[in-house]
């Protein structure tokens, strides 16, 4: 069986003419490509041909099969009609760089510029710079770390927060050229452990396994105490608070082991909508393009949400790859298709939301659990294990 088709691009440099061409319906990516690059070869030099890798579309989504079972499954239909297939830049695999070993389990990663934090459950903050030389470690915490946000990082100054078992919330600001911790000030009111942290220009939130949600400032005190005390208590759900995230300065989404999803305006501190997610939920992230939810659960899955559909089908897609718990999801700052997630399973993964039944890529190496992942710099994936280290990818 032959199909009709039209290769179509926003690659300008490797646009090829609007025609239609008969190809075998059983055709692959591979064999997709072999054509497109014949297309090519009277207007892009063999050695960049050699170099470059198309990776194509059909009806929106990443072609995995071949040609014909891919369009079956999304409209038979349309088998008799000439068929769009939109190529793009293939992603390139993220290339391991370093392991940085630790003392303990690593349960909490950020990077900043060439800073990179490492929370561990020796209940050491340690910082790092990209090179994967050890900066310091810093003691502060009695339990340990969980969650880490950074708020500032420069020229050797660095300020960020950590959140612990010990239930409490520390912010630090640390002078690396010094070596002095400048400001230590202790957030107390948690009864639970401090699970997530999000960062709201003048304040931040925290979600704990008490079940609520705190906000706190960070406007300087004026009685200059140490310890600080939560602006707003929210009680937010009916298990522990998993995961939270700011989607806009005035709305923040929690996810928790109450098996839900809850949007809150903060202004009115009311929950505006709540998603019923059926499996208890560990992390979640919003695009800071597209504005688009992903979250993993307990039962391997990591779901897509639109939560800012007011009618209709909230859940985009789900994720099915993984084969145990994802307690740690993380968007691309940069490309609005991709993230990465890590799982109980001692893998991470590199998706794009075009292809739900795999990811472009395992990233492997963990030799225990996968604990928390990081891709706050676009050129760098973080994530932390049971088996004391922090791998580091460089994604081109």
């Amino acid at each position: 069986m032959s199909l009709q088709v039209r290769f179509i691009t926003r690659l300008d440099k490797y646009s090829v003419p609007d025609s239609t061409l008969v190809i075998p319906s059983s055709s692959t990516n591979a064999q997709l490509e072999a054509i497109l690059k014949g297309l090519l070869q009277s207007s892009v030099s063999s050695k960049e041909l050699t170099r470059v890798s198309f990776d194509f579309l059909c009806l929106n989504q990443l072609i995995r099969s071949s040609l014909e079972e891919h369009i079956r499954e999304k409209d038979e239909s349309l088998l008799e009609s000439v068929i769009d297939i939109e190529y793009i830049e293939k992603f390139q695999a993220p290339e391991p760089e370093d392991a940085l070993m630790h003392d303990d389990w690593v349960s909490a990663c950020r990077s900043l510029g060439d800073t990179i934090l490492v929370g561990c459950y020796d209940t050491k903050v340690h910082l790092w710079n990209n090179q994967g030389e050890h900066i310091t470690s810093l003691p502060g915490h009695t339990g340990p770390i969980r969650s880490l946000l950074f708020i500032h990082s420069d020229e050797g100054e660095h300020e960020f927060i950590s959140g612990s078992h010990d239930q409490t919330i520390l912010i630090w600001k640390y002078d690396q050229n010094k070596n002095s911790v400048q400001s230590l000030i202790t957030c107390k009111g948690h009864q639970g452990t401090i699970e997530a942290l999000a960062l709201q220009k003048t304040c931040f939130a925290s979600g704990s396994f008490d079940k609520t949600i705190k906000l706190w400032g960070l406007e300087e005190q004026e009685d200059k105490s140490a310890t600080k005390e939560c602006r707003v208590t929210i009680n937010a759900h009916n298990e522990n608070v998993s995961s939270i995230g700011w989607s806009s300065s005035n709305e923040l989404i929690s996810c928790s082991w109450d098996q839900s999803i809850k949007l809150w305006n903060m202004d009115t501190l009311q929950s505006t909508q709540t998603f019923k997610c059926g499996k208890a939920a560990l992390s979640l992230d919003i695009s800071p393009i597209n504005g688009l939810l992903i979250c993993g659960f307990t039962d391997r899955f990591i779901r897509l949400y639109d939560t800012r559909v007011q009618e209709g089908y909230v859940l985009r897609s789900t994720f099915s790859s993984h084969s145990q718990w994802v307690p740690n999801v993380m968007w691309s700052r940069t490309t609005e298709h991709l993230f990465v997630s890590g799982s109980y399973d001692s893998l991470v993964k590199l998706w794009d939301t075009r292809s739900l039944k795999a990811p472009l890529y395992d990233l492997q190496g963990h030799e225990d659990r996968v604990l928390c992942v990081d891709w706050s710099i676009n050129s760098l994936i973080l994530s932390g294990g049971a088996d004391n280290s922090l791998k580091m990818f460089s994604f081109k």
